[in-house]
């Protein structure tokens, strides 16, 4: 893989390049934005072509023994870590040993690249043990930290980055990620991409007609006059645990289900201020008989499932508050409508 081969962030890759190119690299920095879009592809990128033995034009060679051991995953001088599967939040001993490996010697005589995924599970123990490491970090190093938004990320890791946002990619970027890595099949490539919230794993995801299918059904059950939860509930842990045993497998299905519930949402928006656009959207069909408050209701206990989701909340509990919040929507709306009467 290149500069060439990562769809979607030109700019942030121009940024970085004339950083580095120009001696202003800072020491570390925050990529935020949807998961699923490359921000963690672009950190190990960036990382290669910093370790690589030939790297006068800025671009990893892929051929020197220091590119072949990033792309093996097994450099010394890279490491790449993230929250254990199956944990809520970042474990202090785990930061700690991230730390002290960070500060060994560098192994290969150059420059030390650290990359942490899953930063929104970082609380104030592990947050604080890896202040350190971001105030007195070793000499040629860099940092690269991921998650998803600046709102979830402790203000004392934050003053110390450089935040750069990355965005979801659109249909023609994802059109090119597909023809990179030769998915072909039967699917509709407009459908995924107004499911999938910009998301390349998700997108990919998509591809599968089974998962279409789940979401069909859902919606379809979701806006009867009276939904069945019990149904919906065994409807969704079924997709859910056909991933398999691995709960983070697990979790991936349920927040594709939530996405996907959240583009139906907002597609509904978009045709009730726009019905002409109607047209352009075979995949929604206007409920004249949803109110607006509802919908903006059910976004709502949407987004709050998704947190739930991404705060490793059993997935039981999270799937039937979410669909206890879906149905009851309306009762939620009229709540909100009172309060703001009063």
């Amino acid at each position: 893989m290149s500069w060439k081969d990562i769809i979607g962030h030109e700019s942030q890759i121009k940024y970085l390049i004339h950083a580095w190119q120009t001696n202003r690299l800072g020491q570390a920095y925050f990529f935020h934005g949807p998961d699923g879009v490359g921000k963690r592809t672009l950190a190990i990128e960036f990382g290669k072509a910093l370790l690589c033995q030939s790297n006068s034009t800025y671009e990893a060679c892929g051929v020197c023994a220091s590119c072949k051991l990033v792309e093996a995953e097994n450099h010394p001088d890279l490491q790449t870590n993230g929250c254990p599967k199956d944990v809520h939040e970042f474990p202090r001993e785990l930061m700690k040993e991230i730390c002290e490996g960070f500060f060994l010697k560098a192994s290969r005589g150059g420059a030390k690249v650290l990359v942490i995924d899953d930063c929104d599970l970082l609380n104030e123990e592990s947050g604080n043990i890896f202040l350190k490491s971001l105030e007195e970090p070793p000499p040629h190093s860099i940092i690269f930290l991921i998650g998803t938004s600046v709102e979830r990320q402790l203000e004392t890791i934050l003053s110390r980055c450089q935040k750069l946002a990355f965005h979801g990619l659109n249909q023609s970027e994802i059109a090119k990620v597909f023809a990179i890595n030769q998915i072909e099949g039967s699917f509709d490539l407009n459908k995924i991409t107004s499911a999938c919230g910009g998301s390349v794993s998700q997108a990919i995801m998509l591809t599968n007609p089974e998962f279409s299918q789940v979401e069909d059904s859902f919606f379809a059950e979701i806006v009867m006059p009276i939904p069945d939860p019990v149904k919906l509930v065994k409807m969704i842990l079924d997709f859910i645990e056909g991933a398999g045993k691995e709960t983070s497998v697990q979790r991936v299905r349920a927040r594709w289900l939530v996405h996907g519930t959240l583009s139906w949402l907002r597609g509904q928006i978009i045709l009730k201020s726009n019905t002409d656009d109607l047209k352009q959207r075979p995949r929604f069909q206007l409920l004249e008989t949803v109110s607006i408050e509802k919908v903006l209701a059910m976004l709502e206990v949407c987004f709050q499932a998704e947190y739930q989701i991404q705060r490793r909340v059993q997935l039981s509990l999270t799937i039937q508050w979410w669909v206890d919040g879906l149905i009851w929507a309306d009762s939620l709306a009229d709540f909100d409508a009172h309060v703001g009467a009063l």
